[in-house]
């Protein structure tokens, strides 16, 4: 088995009470039976607490208390379960997050996701184009498939820094045979508020964006950032597509995301961060930003705009 992570994927640590956007917070956390099993046989006030906070249906969860916080999480930031009995307490979804797994025979990629803010840090922060680290358990590396090998030529593609990033994300959509999609940032934000929204302040930054006219993006796509944004997406969604014409989708997606982000961050700051929650952590929403991107006659039978 081969073991791909990112290159700042070790040096993630959860800030915990320093973490002004907790995933504590305004997140369903269910829990596993193996955790359930365990918190049933804890003993005391911990232990009464634990059972009456879980709600058994449709599927064991904690139950959240006021302002959608979790009912272990204290004013400061820590968790009451950690503080009392270790991080091993914990159930699979709260010892995981934010991290995620793709796949394929005989690899396994992992990642971090980009709703956790010191997840958007390191990516953002880092040195140089995305790199990956990857290591084996023993016996023959398995053989890329197809779409692992087309995504190492976008990796070198988008890796180009002679090149404009608009220029290598056009060139990149060339290997899956397509045009680069149309940015239009106000028709953007305008489709992407008929999309499911969580976080007021989400929907409040699409409402700045699609008001504001066609601010000039352009610039600030020269900035490394965003070239390890596109990256760091190619690599969360290319590959895990089911097909090449699945694929193609997603990386069109990939591209009209990180144009879109970069216009969201001449508004907030927070732009990468609530997209990813927003967006990455809904499979409804990706597939209906595909669909849009490939509808005949819209975006992606269109030149860019950026």
């Amino acid at each position: 088995m081969l073991y791909v992570r990112p290159d700042f994927y070790d040096d993630f640590r959860c800030i915990a009470g320093a973490c002004r956007h907790s995933c504590c917070v305004g997140w369903e956390i269910d829990v596993d039976a193996e955790s359930l099993a365990y918190y049933k046989n804890i003993e005391g006030e911990l232990g009464r607490a634990l059972r009456e906070s879980i709600d058994p249906e449709p599927t064991p969860h904690f139950r959240l208390g006021e302002g959608e916080r979790c009912p272990f999480l204290r004013a400061d930031g820590l968790c009451r379960l950690i503080l009392a009995l270790g991080e091993d307490s914990l159930c699979d979804i709260c010892a995981l997050h934010p991290r995620f797994f793709n796949d394929y025979p005989g690899r396994e990629e992992a990642g971090l996701g980009l709703c956790c803010e010191e997840a958007a840090r390191l990516l953002t922060e880092g040195k140089g184009h995305l790199r990956l680290v990857a290591e084996a358990d023993g016996g023959e590396a398995p053989e890329p498939t197809p779409l692992l090998k087309r995504r190492e030529e976008i990796f070198a593609i988008l890796a180009d820094d002679a090149l404009s990033l608009t220029e290598r994300m056009r060139r990149a959509m060339e290997k899956t045979g397509r045009p680069l999609a149309a940015f239009k940032a106000p028709e953007t934000a305008r489709f992407f508020l008929t999309l499911e929204r969580m976080d007021p302040d989400w929907t409040a930054l699409l409402e700045a964006l699609a008001a504001g006219g066609d601010a000039e993006a352009e610039p600030r796509l020269s900035a490394l950032r965003y070239a390890r944004i596109a990256e760091y997406l190619v690599y969360r969604h290319f590959a895990a597509a089911e097909t090449e014409e699945a694929a193609a989708r997603r990386l069109q997606f990939c591209f009209h995301a990180v144009r879109l982000i970069a216009a969201l961050e001449m508004y907030s700051g927070e732009a990468l961060r609530l997209f990813s929650a927003e967006i990455e952590y809904s499979d409804e929403n990706v597939e209906k930003i595909c669909a849009w991107l490939a509808a005949p006659g819209g975006k992606s039978f269109a030149s860019s705009a950026l």
